[in-house]
């Protein structure tokens, strides 16, 4: 996933194109991506599969991606872009759902799953932002082919999620649905999510902007996600003794909080020093946030519609959010400077801080 997503900005930005249509960009490629996750997350529940869903979305994507970079013509190029941001969003929320609707040791064990895929974030973007300053933007889609290939080699005999576990004569119902959809818990949740993960957008799709504002290399944003991925390990591998230690709701204010001090430094920082250093910030807010997510929307969750809640949560929280947050902090950046909209997303972290608060209160009297 590291290799198209983490350089698809410096490469848009590379064809000479200026922050608010890097930002529309990436918002077209989110938007497709939330009717992704809506429509496969639905598709599993009601054919009782995840691996299948996952093998076909990354064959798509393999070969969209492909065709991206091949494509001289805008046009084209936004076409491949939707194709790309629908089968990639699905993709990736769907690793998190099979993990999670496994069996309970899997399950349990998410946060330390999750840091293997951080490890290889992270070595994928800084080996990955070498080869490209060496041999070019079209090394991404020989290496993205080279590795579905090994993917698909890996998944050949690797167990569904569901399986057995699902009876398919039931199906899923516009009355489960609705149930869903209306429940508060799994609303005010979205909510603080939504917040939390502008932020998180902004991020990381400004700061190698900055970094090469500053005068950076693709080495350097290689660098940048390098670290932030890399900080990202021991936490998720500390998850499930974390899990235990705290309530999920206090560590979702804990991340809150990180998360508005992450977008104020970001916004002072001077060099590409700092601006790669702050990516270790990924430590006490990506990775709280990622996995407590995860494990706070299945507990609201219905039996019958554990995929979709995860895929429909992620659609917002993750997809939504990002078109709020490239499109807006895009325009913003133009107009009001990089720390302007920085400080605007870390006021947005603010208000995370008092409706996690609020549902960690919520919660607390539930199950009291």
């Amino acid at each position: 996933m590291a290799i198209f997503w983490a350089f698809i900005v410096p490469y848009l930005k590379s064809l000479g194109m200026n922050n608010t249509y890097i930002g529309i960009i990436a918002s077209l490629m989110i938007l497709s991506g939330v009717v992704g996750q809506f429509v496969t997350g639905y598709i599993c529940d009601v054919k009782g599969t995840i691996k299948k869903i996952f093998i076909i979305s990354m064959i798509i994507l393999s070969i969209s991606i492909i065709f991206f970079f091949q494509s001289q013509n805008s046009t084209y190029m936004m076409v491949f872009i939707v194709i790309i941001g629908f089968f990639q969003s699905s993709a990736m929320g769907l690793t998190d759902s099979w993990v999670l609707e496994s069996d309970s040791e899997i399950k349990e064990n998410f946060g330390g799953i999750r840091a293997l895929g951080s490890a290889g974030w992270g070595i994928s973007a800084i080996l990955v932002g070498s080869l490209i300053d060496r041999m070019g933007w079209d090394i991404i889609y020989v290496l993205y082919g080279i590795m579905t290939i090994l993917l698909l080699g890996a998944l050949y005999n690797m167990k569904d999620a569901k399986g057995d576990k699902v009876n398919l004569t039931e199906g899923v119902t516009f009355k489960d649905i609705k149930e869903l959809l209306i429940n508060k818990s799994y609303v005010h949740l979205l909510v603080i999510l939504f917040l939390l993960f502008s932020g998180l957008h902004a991020a990381g799709t400004f700061s190698p902007i900055i970094i090469q504002n500053y005068g950076g290399a693709k080495f350097h944003v290689g660098l940048y996600l390098f670290v932030a991925a890399t900080s990202e390990i021991p936490m998720l591998f500390y998850a499930k003794r974390l899990k235990v230690k705290y309530k999920l709701t206090a560590l979702l204010v804990f991340a809150a909080l990180a998360m508005a001090i992450r977008m104020v430094l970001v916004a002072y920082s001077n060099s590409i020093a700092a601006v790669v250093s702050l990516g270790a910030m990924q430590f006490i807010t990506f990775s709280i946030i990622v996995f407590i997510s995860k494990y706070l929307i299945d507990e609201v969750s219905p039996p019958k519609t554990k995929t979709m809640a995860q895929m429909v949560g992620m659609a917002i929280y993750h997809g939504l959010s990002g078109i709020f947050s490239t499109s807006l902090s895009g325009w913003l950046s133009d107009n009001i400077g990089m720390k302007g909209m920085l400080l605007f997303q870390a006021g947005l972290s603010f208000v995370a801080i008092i409706l996690s608060l609020r549902y960690h209160y919520n919660r607390w009297k539930i199950l009291r």
